[in-house]
């Protein structure tokens, strides 16, 4: 098995221009029934422990219409470089989210992320406007324990004033533990692959992703 991981993914490192450690926080307090609010936090550094690449602090709001439907919308600011790894540049973005769960049986849940996001870049007056699309598939093997199953997704960026894809991540595996009551810990491979002026570059990820809801 451990062979079989290794001829996948090797491949995929060869080609890639770039290895990056990605490391995210969340936090949800639930108010009542339906209202949530919460906060986000992403560090992204090269080489896993190098130069920071990109931070993001998104604090959030959430409301249930049912047990499919979720509404959310957030406040993102962060600094990044841009797909060519050339400019370094601040944005503010205010992200508007419809987000349906499907449980298709007790072992599998598909899940949807689909955002609209308004990006003002370095303080800028104007504005560009993108969507991101990611489908989820999450395989529930247990429900108790450490270990608790599996998930894979990809994530589509389409930008409208640039008029095409901008962006793909796909996360082929990922693994989801419970190590607290009210927490889970998922580790993941990401292959990040943007487009920029001169053509399409691709990265790889390898992230731990806490989430805890009280």
């Amino acid at each position: 098995m451990r062979l079989l991981c290794w001829l996948t993914l090797c491949p995929l490192l060869l080609r890639a221009e770039g290895v990056q450690g990605w490391y995210q926080h969340t936090v949800w307090l639930r108010l009542d029934e339906r209202w949530s609010v919460g906060n986000f936090a992403d560090l992204r550094a090269d080489d896993g422990v190098g130069d920071v690449h990109t931070w993001i602090v998104s604090p959030r709001v959430r409301y249930d219409l049912d047990a499919t439907w979720q509404l959310q919308a957030n406040l993102s600011a962060l600094e990044t470089l841009n797909a060519d790894e050339t400019v370094r540049s601040d944005w503010l973005r205010l992200e508007f989210e419809v987000n349906p769960t499907f449980r298709l049986n007790d072992a599998l849940t598909l899940s949807f992320r689909d955002r609209v996001e308004w990006r003002w870049r370095d303080g800028g007056d104007e504005y560009t406007t993108r969507i991101r699309v990611r489908p989820q598939l999450d395989w529930t093997l247990r429900r108790e324990g450490l270990f608790r199953g599996l998930y894979a997704n990809n994530e589509v960026f389409f930008d409208f004033t640039q008029e095409r894809v901008t962006e793909n991540r796909l996360t082929p595996l990922g693994l989801t533990l419970r190590p607290w009551e009210n927490g889970e810990l998922r580790c993941f491979y990401l292959r990040r692959t943007t487009r920029g002026p001169d053509g399409w570059r691709d990265y790889d990820g390898f992230g731990v992703s806490t989430a805890f809801n009280y």
